[in-house]
Formats: C-alpha cells, sequence, structure tokens
C-alpha cells in the first residue's frame, strides 16, 4: 500500500495503471450518456465525431470491468460541445443532476493533505468512488448543496491564490481555510432542499 500511495504522490509524472504523464479521473461512457442525455450507442458516435478516443478503464459504475471511459476534462468538454449545439442548455431545469454538491476532496491525505480536488457531483458517494480507483486514501473535506451552474463561481471562490496542478487539482494553503470559503460562498447561495441535491 505504501508504494502504491508513493505512485499516486507522484502522479505529475507516474500513473498507477502504468502509462506515462499526468493521471486523470476517468468517466464511463454510460455515466457521460447520462450527462448528455443520450443513450450510450449515440453518445458513443457523439465522442466520436468530435475526435475523442475513448479507452478501456476499469470503473465502480461497470462493477470494476473494462468499459469505455474518457477522462473527466474530456467529458467536460464533451458536454460543453452538447450545449453550444443547443440540446442541452434549454433543458438544464429538467436535467436530474443539475442538483448535486460541491466538494472538496483531500486526494492523498497521508502523504499531501493540502492536495485538494474540487467540482461539483450528482452524488459523493459516486465520484468519491470514481477517485478511490486511482487514489484508494482519498478523503472527503466537505460538501456543500449545489446547482452544477454554480460550479464555476464555486471553483473561482474556494481556489483563488491556490497553485493550479491540473483539471480540477489545486494545492491550498490551509484546510481550515477551504472550508471557510466555502461555506460563505453558499452562504450567499439560494438553499436547496435536501432532495435536490446529492449529500445523501
Amino acid at each position: 500500500m505504501a508504494d502504491l500511495a508513493v505512485l499516486i504522490y507522484r502522479r505529475d509524472t507516474i500513473r498507477v495503471d502504468g502509462h506515462n504523464g499526468p493521471m486523470s479521473e476517468y468517466v464511463s461512457l454510460k455515466q457521460l450518456a447520462d450527462r448528455l442525455g443520450m443513450d450510450r450507442s449515440h453518445a458513443r458516435r457523439f465522442v466520436l465525431r468530435l475526435g475523442y478516443k475513448p479507452v478501456k478503464r476499469r470503473n465502480p459504475d461497470s462493477g470494476n470491468q473494462l468499459a469505455l471511459a474518457v477522462t473527466a476534462e474530456e467529458a467536460d468538454k464533451i458536454v460543453q460541445a452538447r450545449e453550444e449545439r443547443g440540446f442541452l442548455a434549454a433543458e438544464h431545469d429538467a436535467v436530474p443532476n443539475e442538483y448535486g454538491v460541491f466538494y472538496a476532496i483531500q486526494l492523498v491525505p497521508e502523504l499531501d493533505p493540502l492536495r485538494m480536488k474540487l467540482g461539483f457531483a450528482s452524488t459523493i458517494e459516486e465520484r468519491l468512488a470514481q477517485h478511490r480507483t486511482a487514489a484508494p486514501t482519498a478523503t472527503v473535506l466537505k460538501t456543500w448543496p449545489c446547482r452544477r451552474s454554480w460550479e464555476r463561481a464555486a471553483m473561482d471562490c474556494l481556489t483563488q491564490g491556490y497553485r493550479h496542478i491540473g483539471g480540477e487539482v489545486y494545492e491550498c494553503t490551509n484546510i481550515d481555510e477551504v472550508r471557510d470559503r466555502g461555506d460563505a460562498f453558499f452562504a450567499l447561495m439560494p438553499t436547496l432542499s435536501n432532495e435536490n441535491n446529492g449529500a445523501g
């Protein structure tokens, strides 16, 4: 386990799955199809038309069996491309996972507790399981009820002045400050009912 943790910690240059380059979170094609509001076969064709090439990765969503997936960064760009074509923008209020949580996750708390992954998730349990396929000791610092449309503003507020590692990963300077910034930001936002968020 110690050796695995070291590999994860050195993720800027080494990947646990044996490939070179930065390690990324992967999103299964099934999960992406749900976000796009499409079935998997149509989602796969849409992804290929955009020039992305899904790769096979093990994912909790597929029972840890090999399944087609794209990186989280690619998934966000694919969803954005779909929105730009006018398919999702007018439907946001009807999309079930418009509501969820904004989370702060410590990726390797025993080695670098200040390295955080922040973002939006429909449910924190599913997102944490995704992260733990690559970082088995990942720990949730805190979550806040959130709408997907608030994610960018929340990210900018919570990460101001922090070093950007890549994707949605940042090196913060103080754990309590992350919590305080999140509390202050979401105190200004409309209150969401429990059934509208994925806090569990």
